[in-house]
């Protein structure tokens, strides 16, 4: 608060926020998604508010395979994304909550998958470079939005386990 606010401006300004944020209808789809419910609703109001909202055409490349990394990271709030690697084969598609550019967000290392929009699609963006600046001008947030990165690193992990373990039981009944 500086010296002209006295505490009735700054609880003003700190309702409209509150107020934008909830009524907005992104915020109301990132809540929905599982890393969204697991939040207090204040932390996940000012988390939210870390974040850009993009759009991406049906069939638009959002980074390619090999190519070097803004160091984004994205979560998809609608739509889909189709990821491939460089020869073109298909790993995968990615649908609301799932979270792509996690690995190059973390570290410098070109894109090793091709993110393309396979409809239109909207997503939440984080770039390193916000998020940087947010650690060093609140410590406490950047520790909170750091806590979120390793919720979803750790989605990441759940699913690719259980993805792996579906494959090991369905090569297992190959066998038999």
């Amino acid at each position: 608060m500086n010296m002209t606010e006295g505490p009735t401006t700054a609880h003003t300004n700190l309702t409209a926020f509150v107020a934008s944020v909830a009524a907005n209808p992104l915020f109301m789809r990132f809540r929905g998604l599982p890393v969204g419910k697991e939040l207090a609703v204040s932390d996940a109001m000012v988390l939210f508010s870390c974040f850009e909202e993009e759009s991406f055409r049906k069939g638009e490349e959002i980074y390619g395979a090999g190519s070097t990394s803004d160091r984004t990271v994205y979560m998809i709030l609608q739509g889909c994304v189709s990821v491939s690697d460089e020869s073109g084969n298909f790993f995968s598609t990615l649908g609301a909550g799932d979270v792509f550019g996690l690995f190059s967000f973390l570290d410098e290392r070109p894109h090793s998958v091709t993110a393309a929009a396979q409809e239109e699609l909207t997503v939440l963006s984080l770039s390193r470079a916000y998020f940087d600046l947010i650690t060093l001008e609140d410590p406490l947030l950047g520790n909170r939005l750091l806590h979120f990165m390793f919720r979803l690193l750790s989605h990441v992990s759940l699913k690719l386990e259980s993805e792996y373990a579906a494959l090991r039981d369905y090569t297992r009944n190959l066998n038999v």
